[in-house]
Parts: structure tokens; C-alpha cells; sequence
């Protein structure tokens, strides 16, 4: 056989199997196609809502309206007598949609040790749902270990209440 006749079987064998990888490609190959969309909507919207005054006791008066913040809550008693007591009622909202944890709770006082400060109603790491929505009470008062009260007492003070997602 020729060298020449060699070639041409060779070609004819490279074109032959080429054409039938070409065919079995073809057959199978699949086209994939993955759409798709994916979309996150969270909103957080924690806030305070409202401040009004609650039970009072003795002769104990606000100085002041009772004002809010989203996250504060102020006001100003006087307290005369040492059984004297007045109750803030605090509303906060989760108006969006993630699950809230009171984080923390701090009190700025502009007062002395003769008065206390009692919440009622929420406890640091509370959970506050999606939608939901708490009436907290503070409640202004003098110290029981507190026997007599020469002058009235004023007490000014704001409640931040810290809330951070549960996660």
C-alpha cells in the first residue's frame, strides 16, 4: 500500500469518527436553563406609639405633658407624701415585619434616691411579634425605705427602651 492511500484512510477514519462524535454530541446534549427571582422584603419598625398617665395615688401630679420619642418615653412627676404614686403607660408597636427583643432598658433620671421606678409589663430579652403591639407602665413612686418627706420631690425623667431584631 502507498503512502498515499494510508492518508486518505486516515482522513477518511479522522472526518468518519468526527462526524459521528458530532451526531452523539447533538443527541445528547440538553439545554439547562435555570430562572428565577428571589426577593427579601423586611421591613423593622419599632416604635413608641403613645405616652398617657395611668392611676395616680396620694398627691401625685405631672409637671409636664408626657412625650415620646420612637425609642423614648419622658416625663415629670411631683411627689409630696411618701405614699404618693403615679403610673405612665407606655405603647410600643411593631409595625414591621421581623420579630423584635428588648435589648435593654435605661432609665435617665434627674431625680434622687427617694424616688423608684417600677416597669411593668416587658422585661429585657421580651419578644414583641411581628404586628404586635404592648401597653408597658412605669410607675413613679417614693422609696419605701423613704419614712418622710419634708419637700416635694420632682423626678424627671426618660425611658429609652433599646429593641433589636430576633434573630
Amino acid at each position: 500500500m502507498n503512502n498515499s492511500k494510508v492518508k486518505q484512510i486516515v482522513i477518511g477514519v479522522l472526518v468518519l469518527t468526527i462526524l459521528i462524535m458530532s451526531v452523539a454530541y447533538a443527541n445528547l446534549y440538553q439545554e439547562l436553563r435555570i430562572h428565577g427571582n428571589a426577593s427579601v422584603i423586611a421591613s423593622w419598625k419599632v416604635e413608641i406609639t403613645g405616652i398617657r398617665e395611668g392611676d395616680k395615688q396620694g398627691n401625685a401630679v405631672s409637671t409636664t405633658v408626657p412625650s415620646y420619642t420612637s425609642s423614648t418615653a419622658s416625663f415629670n412627676a411631683n411627689l409630696s407624701d411618701i405614699n404618693d404614686s403615679i403610673e405612665y403607660i407606655i405603647t410600643i408597636k411593631n409595625s414591621g415585619k421581623i420579630d423584635a427583643k428588648l435589648n435593654s432598658i435605661t432609665k435617665a433620671v434627674n431625680g434622687n434616691d427617694t424616688i423608684t421606678y417600677e416597669i411593668i409589663g416587658v422585661t429585657k430579652d421580651s419578644i414583641l411579634k411581628s404586628g404586635d403591639t404592648i401597653e408597658v407602665r412605669v410607675k413613679v413612686g417614693v422609696n419605701p425605705s423613704i419614712t418622710e418627706i419634708t419637700e416635694t420631690v420632682n423626678s424627671s425623667s426618660t425611658i429609652i427602651f433599646n429593641y433589636v431584631q430576633n434573630i
